[in-house]
């Protein structure tokens, strides 16, 4: 909330008694009553920079941090569970997601509390919440993969915020681990204000990762770093990392669609599909077999004629229930002429940008 819209606002406490009436832009107030006891844990600046997570900015550019985290040093007020950030412009600035992770909620409480709000469940347990959004800006879905940098909504001034003006339409940024004010909070200025602005265009194609494992005589693919360099740390003896497959889009872009992915833990592989009536078909046929993970990322549709772009191969091993893609022609017909017996060749699943994919 703030005292003077002209700077940047400040949060003041629901428990701030009004003895005045507004003059020349203020409010009089009187002091808030004594800081209660805190309801949730708070950590360390050692335990902040253990956790397992690659953070990102929220923003394509630095903003301003109004009130943090009651039980945090800084600018704070009772109760406060969260980060408020203030960035130009105010309204309909783009929100990022802070790390890798799976969207778990995107909601709209109206005029009151979180307002409009995406909810994303990162590793270790931690999630983050981004509360005050834009009425109808919402990007993502319950259930999609996301990633450092994915554009989620924008800023606004939904739910809870007062004065309920422009000048202080912001993001309320929440990082938890366990219940909501009885677990852990953490606090995201030791997490995200130190952490990097993202390095291209959130709609810049970005790398999709491919190892193979001979012990499972299969591929896995990724598009987020972390999740790279996680498995070559935690599994090597299993995972070989074969470097860049094609890339691909951790937003939609025009023309692009959802690559919708499933994980077998049976046949320790991935299956991915752009059709959702595959999709809905697995689910519906396999789900003791195909555990569905959401949109790993998005990409052209097969027939799509948009320019700069190559299709990539599918192919079904029988043997092996694998799926194998390619986005290079050159090891799509090795692949035809030297395993026929292997490897099926399903067709053309999609397209993706022809840029650093190898022939």
């Amino acid at each position: 909330m703030s005292t003077d819209e002209s700077k940047t606002p400040r949060a003041l406490s629901r428990r701030t008694v009004l003895l005045g009436s507004v003059a020349a832009g203020s409010l009089v107030l009187a002091s808030a009553a004594p800081a209660r006891a805190l309801t949730y844990t708070v950590k360390t600046p050692a335990e902040h920079a253990a956790l397992p997570i690659v953070w990102g900015y929220p923003f394509a550019s630095r903003a301003t941090r109004g009130s943090g985290v009651d039980g945090y040093p800084g600018q704070t007020y009772s109760g406060h569970i969260g980060a408020d950030y203030y960035v130009n412009p105010r309204v309909g600035t783009t929100i990022l997601a802070v790390a890798d992770g799976t969207v778990t909620a995107v909601g709209d409480d109206g005029d009151v509390s979180r307002g409009v709000f995406v909810i994303v469940q990162h590793a270790a347990g931690v999630r983050s919440e981004y509360l005050h959004m834009e009425r109808g800006s919402p990007l993502v879905s319950v259930g999609q993969r996301v990633f450092r940098w994915t554009p989620l909504g924008r800023t606004g001034n939904t739910g809870d915020v007062r004065p309920r003006t422009e000048a202080n339409a912001h993001l309320h940024l929440a990082i938890f681990s366990g219940p909501h004010r009885t677990g852990t909070v953490w606090n995201p200025a030791w997490l995200i204000e130190g952490a990097p602005l993202p390095v291209t265009s959130p709609t810049a194609a970005t790398p999709v990762y491919r190892f193979w494992s001979a012990r499972y005589q299969g591929h896995f693919y990724t598009a987020s770093a972390a999740e790279r360099d996680g498995i070559a740390a935690r599994w090597p003896d299993i995972w070989s990392y074969e470097g860049t497959a094609y890339r691909a889009f951790t937003t939609e872009v025009a023309g692009t669609v959802p690559l919708f992915r499933f994980w077998s833990a049976q046949y320790n592989g991935h299956f991915c599909t752009t059709s959702a009536g595959e999709r809905d078909s697995v689910m519906a046929r396999w789900p003791d077999v195909w555990s569905y993970e959401g949109t790993a990322f998005f990409v052209y549709p097969a027939d799509s004629s948009a320019p700069d772009t190559v299709t990539v191969a599918r192919f079904w091993s029988p043997s092996a229930r694998h799926h194998f893609y390619t986005a290079s022609a050159q090891e799509r017909d090795g692949v035809i002429a030297r395993w026929p017996d292997i490897w099926q060749y399903e067709g053309d699943s999609f397209r993706v940008p022809s840029a650093s994919v190898e022939n």
